[in-house]
Order: structure tokens, then C-alpha cells, then sequence
């Protein structure tokens, strides 16, 4: 294997790594609240196991976005994968105490920051256009199908006993050695001397728009996957079987940003955006007609094939018109979006699915999809009309 695609894959081994700071910790959460149960409130301190990384990662992601720019980039990946294991570890060492085990979840928050940021910044280092394309692509797949496979790992482990699940965790001192030798920063210098000439004009209306879409998207799908299963037991269906339809949702995601790079090749990235969001729109329409669970499951795959262009698009859009030297910071915000999104999420759906029920929620969601989607056409259409000829051409 070349050093090249060493580096790439090393880049995104290590990108999977953010994927198992919390989801996989779900199928001990039982266990440990039974472990716990002399304390007062086990059930919701356990619960704050699983959300407590992803509260630390929105509050440190930006302050490790400043250091990505000021620093060597790679050498605070190496940190952020090196406190990943020592965060798990400690987890399970601890497996007696619910508090420490928390301050290990904390230590996990910070190491997914360092991880998704100076990796993600490392990338657009080394890649430049259709190359970050395909890379991106390429990343969220690794995510759809390391989660599918680290869910299925953890609900074994957590078996035989919920500690168990923090030996997942280990994974990372596989993928240390990697990053060491073949994962190597460019120089910082490089970058310091450059301007945000031709972005400058465009950062903040633009970089707005794409953390505020980064949000919603989020929002959505952390909407989806946590009140589709409710819906799915309603309708007299067992977990396993809820199980198989994330699942599903999930693959369909990944299958499609493997061929994100593809997509790009014919679509700018305003234009990937859109069509996206028009198939996500699509989906939801279609689940608020339906309640058979193969329609549903259907439905669920053409949401996930809609989300699986959003995704890897959101960061490649950004890359286009942040300047190298102010990519860290960039990535940092928008990371604090994706996060904030999960502790969002459950505010926004839950009143509305309780005042509408879930087919009528569905299908409003899909019509402000629609409207938001027409609303953003006109605007850039009005924009480019507005522009000089010789900018419109360029």
C-alpha cells in the first residue's frame, strides 16, 4: 500500500473513532443502571454517560479549533486519540464508581473534539477538491458502517457485562501507530502567510448558513432515529426489528456518501445541498403516509440517502470558501452545531410530535423542508442577477 493511501486510511480509521464516544456505551446503559441502583436517580445519571461526551465536544470543539490553526495539527490528533484510550480505560477501571466514570466520559468529550476537528482540518490539508470530495464521502461511510458494526460489537460485549463495553474502546491503540508514522502535518507556516482574499466578503453570511444547516441537519436525524422506534412499537413491532430499520437507515446513508465523490462531479455543492434536502423531504412525505413496516422501512432508506449527500457536503462546502489558516476555528463551530444539534433535537421534536402526532409531524417537516428549499433558490437567484456578469461567469 502506498504512503499515500496509508495516510488516507489512517485519516479515516481515525475519523470512526468519534463514532464510538457514545452509542456504543447504549446497550450498557441497562445493566448499569441496575449496578447503580443504591444511588438516587441511577437511570438518569446513567443516561448522562451516553450524553455527557457530546455536551463536552460542543464546549471544547471551538477552543480546539484555535489550537488546530496554531499548532501542529497532527500531533494534537495523536493526543486527542492517545486520551481516547486512556478515557476508556479509566471507564472501565472505575466500572465501581458512576462519578469517575463520568469524569471519564468528560475526558472522552474532549479527545472526540481533538479527534474530529485536527482530523478533519488534516484532511483539507491534504486534499484539495474532488480529492476532499471523495475523501469526505469516504469519512461518512466509514462512520455509517463503523456504527452498525461498533453497535453490534457493544451489544455483545454488553452481554457478557456492561463493562465489557469499554474494552471497545482499545480500538484506538490500533489506529495510534498509524497516525505516528504515516499521518504528518504540513507545515503551519504554509498556511499563516495566506489571505481570505475572495472569502473574506462571503465568511460570515456563508459560514452562518452552513453551521445553521449543520444544526438542522442533526436535529433531524438524531429526530429521526430517536422517535421512529417509539412509532415502530406502537405499531406492535419488537426491538430486534426496530434494531434492523436504524439499521437500515444508517447503511443506506453510508452506501450513498461512498459515491458522494461522484456526485460532486456533476453538482456544485449548493446544488448537492439542495438535492439532498429535496430527497430528505421526499422521505418524510412518504412516512407520513405510511405504516406498514416495509413502507416505513422504505421510507426511512430514501431519508437516508438524502442525508448521506448532506453530510460529507456540509464540510466540503465550508472548505471551499474558508481560508486554510482559518479552517480549524471553522471546523471547530461547526462541530459545536453537530452537538449542540443531538441536545436540541429532543426539544424540537418531542412537543411537536405530541401536539401533531407523528404522520401529520412527518409531513409538516417535509412541507417546511419544501418551503426553505424554494426560498433558498429564489434568494440565490435574485443574488446572482444582482451580481456583475463577469462574477456570475467566474
Amino acid at each position: 500500500m502506498s504512503h499515500s493511501r496509508l495516510t488516507t486510511c489512517f485519516l479515516l480509521l481515525a475519523s470512526t473513532m468519534t463514532v464510538l464516544a457514545s452509542a456504543t456505551l447504549a446497550p450498557a446503559l441497562p445493566a448499569m443502571t441496575a449496578t447503580f441502583s443504591h444511588i438516587d436517580n441511577a437511570a438518569f445519571w446513567a443516561q448522562m454517560t451516553l450524553a455527557l461526551p457530546g455536551l463536552i465536544i460542543a464546549v471544547c470543539a471551538p477552543l480546539v479549533g484555535a489550537l488546530v490553526d496554531k499548532f501542529n495539527s497532527q500531533k494534537l490528533l495523536v493526543n486527542g486519540l492517545a486520551l481516547f484510550l486512556v478515557s476508556g480505560v479509566l471507564g472501565y477501571i472505575w466500572q465501581y464508581s458512576i462519578w469517575l466514570i463520568l469524569f471519564s466520559r468528560a475526558l472522552m468529550g474532549v479527545a472526540v473534539a481533538l479527534i474530529m476537528v485536527s482530523g478533519t482540518t488534516l484532511a483539507g490539508r491534504y486534499f484539495e477538491g474532488p480529492r476532499f470530495s471523495n475523501y469526505m464521502g469516504l469519512q461518512a461511510a466509514f462512520g455509517g458502517f463503523g456504527g452498525v458494526l461498533f453497535l453490534s460489537v457493544a451489544g455483545f460485549l454488553a452481554e457478557q457485562h456492561w463493562s465489557w463495553v469499554f474494552a471497545i474502546y482499545s480500538l484506538s491503540l490500533l489506529v495510534l501507530p498509524g497516525v505516528l508514522l504515516w499521518v504528518k502535518a504540513p507545515e503551519v507556516k504554509q498556511y499563516r502567510g495566506e489571505t481570505a482574499s475572495g472569502a473574506q466578503g462571503w465568511m460570515n453570511k456563508t459560514f452562518i448558513l452552513c453551521c445553521t444547516l449543520a444544526l438542522v441537519e442533526i436535529i433531524v436525524l438524531y429526530g429521526l432515529t430517536l422517535h421512529l422506534p417509539f412509532y415502530l412499537t406502537e405499531l406492535g413491532h419488537s426491538a430486534s426489528t426496530i434494531g434492523l430499520v436504524i439499521a437500515a437507515f444508517l447503511l443506506a446513508m453510508a452506501c450513498v456518501s461512498v459515491s458522494y465523490g461522484k456526485v460532486r462531479s456533476l453538482l456544485s455543492t449548493k446544488q448537492t445541498h439542495v438535492f439532498g434536502w429535496i430527497i430528505v423531504a421526499l422521505g418524510f412525505t412518504l412516512l407520513s403516509f405510511v405504516n406498514g413496516l416495509t413502507n416505513i422501512t422504505v421510507s426511512g432508506l430514501v431519508i437516508g440517502v438524502g442525508l448521506g449527500l448532506v453530510r460529507p457536503n456540509l464540510v466540503v462546502w465550508l472548505f471551499e470558501f474558508v481560508p486554510p489558516m482559518m479552517r480549524g476555528k471553522a471546523m471547530g463551530i461547526m462541530t459545536t452545531c453537530y452537538f449542540s444539534g443531538q441536545f436540541i433535537s429532543p426539544l424540537v421534536f418531542e412537543p411537536a410530535i405530541l401536539a401533531l402526532g407523528f404522520e401529520v409531524f412527518c409531513l409538516v417537516l417535509a412541507a417546511l423542508i419544501a418551503l426553505v428549499i424554494c426560498l433558498a433558490i429564489i434568494a440565490n437567484f435574485k443574488f446572482t442577477k444582482s451580481l456583475p456578469s463577469r462574477l456570475v461567469d467566474n
